[in-house]
């Protein structure tokens, strides 16, 4: 297992209980989630945290005030890891009528990475999803051109579909830009990385990896 965990990895912890010590007293419902066999998810941690534990978060659902709850464990209380669930998974599950057809427009589109609602859902089951939300999605993009396309397809699909699609190109060397930021077409933009956060310039978001923009 790498030392650094991507954000967006969903984690589960064995049952030892050295990480449990850490969980604060008013935050007993983190020791009923992992109980349940559910998982956490890597969050990003500032570039000069020197603590080496794990940042990892659990979003509860609306019914519980959509709270983010917050931990940190030692990398060798991780039993398993996983990507995020791809959309094809979230389409395969139990979502409202309302979602199928627009979901199955956006499945066309490029292969992609469910995190928010709708990954929370189809993991625990419970009611994430509402008429009103929206879905966050990660996408592969190996170049400037390759990226600008799914720019332009995906605010054709808002367009359509009167729904808004939140999420993060991911790039080769492991950053993370958000679409709308990138839409933007500003000189800079704001590229996410596990350890933390920077502007960096566009023209050279697809070329640290040796792609041509």
């Amino acid at each position: 297992m790498p030392e650094r965990l991507p954000r967006h990895t969903l984690v589960w912890l064995s049952a030892h209980a050295g990480w449990q010590a850490d969980i604060s007293a008013h935050e007993p419902r983190l020791v009923d989630w992992f109980a349940q066999g559910l998982p956490a998810i890597v969050a990003r941690r500032a570039a000069d945290d020197a603590d080496p534990r794990l940042r990892l978060g659990v979003p509860l659902p609306p019914m519980e005030g959509k709270l983010r709850l917050a931990l940190r464990v030692p990398l060798q209380d991780v039993l398993r890891t996983e990507a995020p669930p791809t959309l094809r998974a979230v389409l395969e599950g139990n979502l409202p009528v309302e979602w199928q057809h627009p979901l199955q427009a956006l499945q066309t589109i490029a292969p992609a990475r469910v995190f928010g609602a709708f990954a929370w859902q189809l993991l625990s089951h419970l009611p994430y999803v509402h008429a009103r939300s929206d879905i966050d999605l990660l996408w592969q993009a190996g170049s400037a051109a390759q990226a600008d396309r799914l720019v332009a397809s995906l605010q054709a699909w808002e367009t359509e579909y009167g729904r808004r699609v939140d999420g993060e190109l991911w790039l080769a060397d492991g950053g993370a830009v958000n679409w709308r930021e990138f839409a933007g077409r500003s000189r800079e933009v704001l590229v996410k990385r596990a350890d933390g956060a920077a502007l960096e310039l566009r023209e050279a978001l697809f070329n640290a990896a040796g792609v041509a923009a």
